[in-house]
C-alpha cells in the first residue's frame, strides 16, 4: 500500500508535527480543519463552509473529490450553531451524504473557531468501480 502525506503549508502542520490529509492507498484521512484569516470573524456558518473549502483542497491534493468523502465529524463549541454548521454540511455533500457525527466541545484552536472538521474519503476508480475487494463494498440504496 503507498502512503502520502498532504501539506498545505499551515504552519502549524509543523509545529504540531502532523500532515493536512494523509493518502493511504485508495483511503484519504484529512486532519481537523478549522477557518483560517477572516473566516475565523464569522459566524458558524461562514466558519464551516470555510473549512469545506480548505477540506475539499486537501482532498484534491490527495487526488479525491467531496463525492468521495465516507464520514465526516464536525466539532462545535456551541451546539446552538448546529442548523447554520448543518446547512453548510449539506451544501457540500449534497447527495453524497457522509456518515457524520457531532460533538460539543469545550474550546479548539484557534480560540475564535466555533467549528472544526476532518473527514475519510474512500476514492472510486475513474470508471467509477469500488477498488475494495467485490466481498467489501457496501450496497447503495
Amino acid at each position: 500500500m503507498t502512503r502520502r502525506n498532504v501539506g498545505s503549508g499551515y504552519a502549524f502542520e509543523d509545529e504540531y508535527g502532523y500532515s493536512r490529509a494523509v493518502r493511504a492507498g485508495h483511503q484519504v484521512f484529512v486532519s481537523g480543519t478549522t477557518a483560517r484569516g477572516s473566516a475565523l470573524e464569522g459566524d458558524a456558518y461562514v466558519q464551516a463552509k470555510a473549512i469545506l473549502s480548505l477540506i475539499e483542497a486537501a482532498l484534491a491534493e490527495a487526488g479525491a473529490e467531496m463525492r468521495d468523502v465516507v464520514r465526516s465529524v464536525v466539532y462545535v463549541t456551541d451546539l446552538a450553531d448546529q442548523a447554520q454548521v448543518a446547512r453548510a454540511h449539506r451544501e457540500a455533500f449534497g447527495r453524497v451524504r457522509p456518515a457524520s457525527t457531532l460533538v460539543q466541545v469545550a474550546a479548539l484552536t484557534p480560540s475564535a473557531a466555533r467549528v472544526e472538521m476532518e473527514v475519510t474519503a474512500i476514492v472510486t476508480e475513474q470508471d467509477g468501480t469500488d477498488p475494495r475487494p467485490s466481498g467489501a463494498a457496501a450496497s447503495s440504496d
